[in-house]
């Protein structure tokens, strides 16, 4: 059984080396989630999904800069052999719930061009790809900015 928290800071270990092991010479470094958990409840909101055992399997984070304003997904990670499962899903849909208690009208997100894993969940959760920013993960790279209108 998969449950659902916020994420604290005891969890970054494991979160730094799953994001470095995933995302290789993308991944987030110990001080950026540092500084994303500092503003966490203000405006951030980070959460981790655990196995059974109490070890991480994935873990999500969004903003809005305060209430009433669009919010972003940040981050949406799930170990690779937990993927498929609706952990992805149920991220998501806490992350959608925390925009609409800010009373955030849209949420967006960016998902790296070809990326066949993530891009049917944000679709089939409403996102729609509203534009496309250039070597956004790095030259050649192209993100797709996706939007979900919450109002």
């Amino acid at each position: 059984m998969i449950t659902y928290r916020e994420m604290i800071a005891l969890d970054l270990p494991v979160i730094v080396s799953m994001e470095r092991e995933i995302y290789r010479t993308d991944a987030w470094t110990m001080s950026q989630f540092k500084e994303e958990l500092a503003a966490m409840p203000r405006n951030r909101y980070y959460i981790i999904a655990q196995n059974d055992e109490n070890h991480i399997v994935g873990y999500a984070g969004a903003f809005s800069p305060d209430i009433g304003v669009d919010a972003d997904v940040l981050t949406l990670t799930v170990a690779p052999k937990y993927r498929r499962q609706g952990i992805g899903r149920a991220m998501l849909d806490q992350l959608i719930t925390w925009a609409k208690m800010r009373k955030a009208p849209a949420i967006f997100l960016e998902v790296r061009e070809g990326n066949v894993e993530a891009s049917p969940l944000y679709k089939s959760a409403g996102f729609e790809p509203i534009s496309t920013r250039a070597n956004y993960y790095s030259l050649g790279v192209n993100a797709v900015i996706m939007k979900k209108d919450l109002e």
